[in-house]
């Protein structure tokens, strides 16, 4: 075996500023320089650099924690003068690492009074968790279920953490969930120059298992806004909107909440009064409550039933009609690609009347009404096609199975409130429209010294 000729020490030095002397030098790991038989012998394993990490934490509080002023100047109860009394011990939770740092302890110099301190971090900052750990949980916690969450913060600190429970997470991340449920209800300003000539709007809804014993599931709603400008070509079959703004509400208060949360979304888009909207829905009474929310607000509202959900209805009842209907239903359909819903729907009453089979009847006395309650939404959608203006959701249709479905419906055993899935959703909200990385200490500071 070959001998070990050298070793690399890692060193962490307490350096004067002025005089640049080392006041204190302390060796945190030392590692033989060895040949690396494999890949796994290169660098250090993920264990060793959570280790490590953990010794460079520790000798850094060291020193800060001798610093930490706990407020005290005069004894809170007497008035008298305070002297020092040792440290006590406290808990620190960092990103990777827990930690115990001593914070200085004070008692009263008045002999007739008892009253003394012991100062922790919660005391002293409001909380012992770090911001940064706390970021980490809400969006494990927005993006995966609570247990999941857990799960995956063990795999990066390659042990269990107390500070990183399911409940732990549960709590962190409904606590910013509602500290940003108040601060998007916030009314926003669109200022001249960020204006917008034509916003779009998608509106969509997804179905939450809930609590309610009475009932299977409740209705979370979705709507993405963004400039026509922003969509871009991924390829010749999919496009992407490179820049949007959402709004997403699970609140059981008449829509208000959505609707606040909507118009915002618009004008952080850039919707002003002289701005025309395009809003595109699935033909759900609540979309278009919302969407028509938006009128006085803007230049013009165009309200569009989207094509993606005529087309996936079309599809749903294809099996309703023998072989020699067929070319009829595409007939009707055809004709409402043509912007000719007077005459798509009379054709389509006409089709129900050869249907013997009551259970088919039904599928397209469904897609009758379907497309009767929204006809006033139904527009030429071949000329906007060949316009290049918008009549389709399905550039954002993933958009609800990304939003939604991924986080409520895929954890099966799981129940909801609507307030616990409002919360979650704000979280959500703000990482897919690309707001967390920039927004997010703000509404995690609050959440934690309140909840402190």
């Amino acid at each position: 075996m070959e001998r070990v000729e050298y070793e690399l020490r890692i060193i962490a030095e307490k350096v004067s500023v002025s005089s640049q002397e080392v006041v204190k030098r302390d060796t945190l790991k030392v590692y033989d320089i060895e040949v690396p038989e494999s890949i796994l012998d290169l660098g250090l394993r993920h264990e060793e650099q959570i280790s490590l990490l953990e010794k460079v934490q520790n000798s850094l509080l060291a020193l800060q924690s001798k610093l930490i002023d706990p407020g005290y100047y005069l004894c809170p109860r007497c008035g008298q003068k305070i002297v020092k009394k040792g440290f006590t011990k406290s808990k620190f939770h960092a990103v990777f690492t827990d930690h115990k740092i001593g914070i200085q302890k004070h008692k009263c110099k008045n002999p007739d009074c008892d009253w003394q301190s012991a100062p922790t971090t919660s005391s002293v900052f409001g909380t012992p968790i770090h911001p940064d750990l706390a970021k980490l949980q809400c969006e494990q916690g927005a993006l995966y279920s609570f247990r999941k969450a857990q799960t995956n913060l063990e795999k990066l600190t390659v042990h269990r953490r107390s500070v990183n429970n399911h409940n732990q997470v549960k709590h962190i991340t409904n606590e910013v969930g509602a500290t940003l449920t108040q601060a998007h209800l916030q009314p926003i300003a669109t200022t001249k120059a960020a204006s917008a000539q034509e916003v779009i709007l998608q509106i969509d809804g997804g179905h939450v298992p809930t609590k309610d014993p009475e009932k299977r599931s409740f209705e979370a709603l979705s709507a993405v806004a963004y400039r026509p400008e922003k969509i871009i070509e991924v390829d010749s079959h999919h496009r992407q909107i490179k820049v949007k703004s959402c709004a997403l509400s699970a609140q059981d208060d008449d829509l208000t909440t959505m609707k606040t949360y909507t118009l915002n979304a618009a004008r952080k888009q850039g919707m002003t009064e002289n701005t025309r909207v395009t809003a595109l829905a699935d033909g759900a009474q609540k979309c278009w409550s919302v969407i028509l929310s938006l009128a006085p607000h803007c230049k013009k509202l165009l309200c569009i039933l989207d094509w993606f959900h005529i087309a996936m209805r079309f599809q749903n009842v294809r099996g309703a009609v023998d072989d020699a209907f067929t070319e009829t239903l595409e007939g009707v359909k055809w004709k409402l690609w043509h912007g000719k819903s007077d005459e798509a729907l009379p054709k389509l009453e006409l089709l129900m009347t050869n249907i013997t089979n009551e259970k088919k009847r039904s599928k397209l006395k469904k897609l009758y009404n379907y497309l009767e309650n929204n006809q006033v939404y139904l527009v030429n959608y071949k000329e906007r096609d060949q316009q290049g203006l918008s009549y389709t959701s399905q550039v954002a249709e993933s958009h609800i199975d990304t939003i939604i479905n991924d986080r409520f419906k895929r954890t099966k055993k799981m129940q909801w409130t609507h307030d616990g899935a409002h919360n979650v959703l704000q979280i959500r909200g703000m990482i897919t429209s690309n707001e967390w990385e920039k927004g997010w200490q703000a509404p995690v500071l609050s959440a934690l010294v309140g909840a402190a």
